[in-house]
């Protein structure tokens, strides 16, 4: 099946009497739409989701909606006066609560878990073996040369205090390089995996069945652009905590000298809450650049376009409901980190069992680097739910400022 590699367009601001339907009346069928919401096709004898539609024609999404109440008149009331939102597939095709993006994140596990945790097996599968195999080299370089007599200098004056020296700093860089190994392939593959379960969670949205092929052939496009967006908010999240921390150091170190040259004390009372104060701006620098630029990764996916123009979505997007946003984000990380805790719990019991039969640095480096691999393991077990719920904000998010559910709607032919 060939890649729908249409996507999910912005809103282009067109003629708003062309796309949105009349207030109050239930909107009538015309002409068959050209593809929608990622070249789904809800009309017989036109493409089935996932497949390319004729001449390519993507959908664009109609007029910016600034409330989704705007929308309410035009779709018929259910019971007692309320309108009953069409639920397709794992949501209602309507703004969403918390709740309900939680439940959908979990309802997308059971909906379609083979293109859920398939591709996060192999992903982090990958990473892991790589970041096991870095950690087995340094830690069994590490572990030989500290039970080697050489390398203490008090117990051989025969070694010069250099080697000594030089011994530390070899050590110290073996375990930076697998430590930055680990942390780049994991960052990495999970950049990449998040992108396979966007697209996977944004079929299911509407009941369609993805599977693995297709998946991988409608995000292998925009692997590469998912890995230069990765890294690029990185290093944007550094740069804030660098400044962060080098605004702090700098008055420390204008306190300290002040302190010195008066021999004064006033200057160490101030160091505590000035500290506390930098610490908080770091901690809301921090929260407001996550919550910012949460839905990148949906956005460079799901309406196929560049690294920045992602960003700047995400960011559009994200401009109003900030404390939802982040009570969002902070839910669904505690519920990753208590699974997170369970299901060590089995990983840290295997290493602390198998620690009582190391016997050499080769054993003890096979055992960190097997733990290694499990911890990369696990994760492929709980990303899936954190990337669904993401994809999830995103889309609500579209629905509450854009309309999109009322495209939704009509792609499901509901």
């Amino acid at each position: 099946m060939s890649s729908d590699n249409t996507g999910w367009q912005s809103p282009s601001g067109g003629d708003p009497s062309s796309h949105s339907p009349a207030s109050g009346r239930i909107p009538q069928p015309g002409p068959a739409p050209a593809p929608q919401y990622g070249a789904y096709a809800p009309q017989s004898g036109q493409p089935a989701y996932g497949q390319q539609a004729p001449q390519d024609q993507g959908y664009t999404a109609g007029p910016q909606y600034s409330h989704y109440a705007q929308q309410a008149g035009a779709y018929p009331p259910g019971p007692a006066g309320f309108f009953v939102a069409p639920k397709p597939g794992i949501i209602p095709l309507r703004p969403l609560s918390i709740t309900e993006i939680i439940t959908g994140a979990f309802e997308s596990l059971r909906a379609n878990p083979r293109a859920m945790f398939l591709p996060a097996l192999l992903v982090m599968g990958a990473a892991g073996l790589v970041s096991a195999l870095a950690t087995f080299i340094s830690m069994n370089a590490f572990v030989s040369n500290l039970s080697s007599t050489s390398y203490y200098y008090d117990y051989d004056p025969s070694v010069s205090e250099y080697e000594v020296f030089g011994d530390s700093l070899s050590l110290l860089g073996g375990t930076f390089t697998s430590s930055l190994v680990t942390a780049a392939a994991t960052a990495l593959a999970t950049a990449v995996l998040t992108g396979l379960l966007i697209v996977t969670v944004s079929r299911s949205v509407l009941g369609r069945i993805a599977t693995p092929t297709e998946v991988w052939e409608r995000t292998r496009p925009r692997i590469w652009a998912l890995i230069g967006q990765s890294i690029l908010i990185g290093l944007i999240t550094c740069i804030a905590a660098a400044l962060v921390i080098l605004g702090v150091a700098l008055l420390l170190a204008w306190l300290f000298m002040a302190v010195a040259e008066e021999g004064g004390s006033s200057g160490i009372v101030l160091l505590l809450p000035l500290g506390f104060l930098f610490l908080l701006l770091g901690v809301v620098a921090a929260a407001f650049l996550w919550v910012r630029l949460s839905v990148s990764g949906a956005a460079l996916i799901l309406e196929n376009v560049g690294v920045w123009e992602g960003i700047r979505r995400s960011w559009q997007l994200t401009r109003t409901g900030f404390w939802r946003t982040l009570g969002l984000l902070l839910l669904v990380e505690l519920l990753v980190t208590a699974v997170s805790y369970v299901l060590a719990m089995p990983i840290g019991l295997i290493s602390g069992a198998g620690s009582l039969f190391v016997t050499g640095a080769s054993t003890s480096a096979l055992l960190t680097a097997l733990t290694m691999f499990l911890s990369s393991l696990l994760s492929a077990v709980i990303l899936p739910f954190s990337a669904a719920a993401r994809a999830l904000l995103y889309i609500d998010l579209r629905m509450r400022q854009e309309g999109l559910d009322v495209e939704l709607r009509r792609s499901a032919g509901v």
